[in-house]
């Protein structure tokens, strides 16, 4: 539910209060769980970064339908960039968000390496394909959820596609 909130109508908008009355009920049904709000925002994008983990990594080990699951190319996909915008606006403001912000990009970063390096595994600058890759895949979901029109799906996984092949060209199999 705090996601939800967070999506729709920002970060300040998920207040403990906030997100009882969308639970229709007391706010006891929040505070028995989380002390303050600093603790139910952390909680929410913990428990996202670990649904997202756990998408991306029990994923297809295609490297252009895993890195298409980052995306933006479907509505849950949505939601969860305009959550990840709203913490990463936090994280610019609050040392203990940049903390948890650097620690979830590491993972990203990582579980791109791990698909890279199946790939190919002689591959020596995995990290900077990683970032790169990384890059890419946060500059379209930024774009498109300003921009959705310009990004379906299909645009998003045809530039995926021809990206990987400019940076990992003897990577098999590409997704058509």
């Amino acid at each position: 539910m705090t996601a939800e909130v967070i999506a729709r109508e920002g970060l300040e908008a998920a207040t403990i209060r906030r997100i009882s009355a969308e639970l229709g009920g007391p706010t006891k049904i929040i505070t028995y769980y989380f002390s303050d709000k600093q603790e139910l925002l952390r909680f929410t994008w913990e428990h996202m970064a670990r649904q997202y983990y756990e998408k991306v990594s029990r994923g297809p080990a295609n490297i252009i339908d895993s890195l298409l699951a980052m995306t933006t190319a479907d509505e849950k996909s949505i939601l969860r960039w305009r959550v990840y915008v709203a913490f990463w606006d936090r994280a610019t403001r609050d040392s203990e968000f940049a903390e948890i912000q650097r620690s979830h990009m590491d993972k990203s970063l990582q579980l791109i390496g791990d698909i890279v390096r199946t790939l190919d595994p002689t591959r020596t600058d995995v990290e900077r394909i990683s970032l790169l890759l990384n890059a890419l895949v946060q500059g379209i979901s930024l774009q498109s959820l300003v921009d959705p029109k310009r990004w379906p799906a299909e645009r998003i996984r045809a530039v995926l596609t021809e990206q990987v092949a400019i940076l990992l060209p003897s990577a098999t199999p590409l997704s058509p």
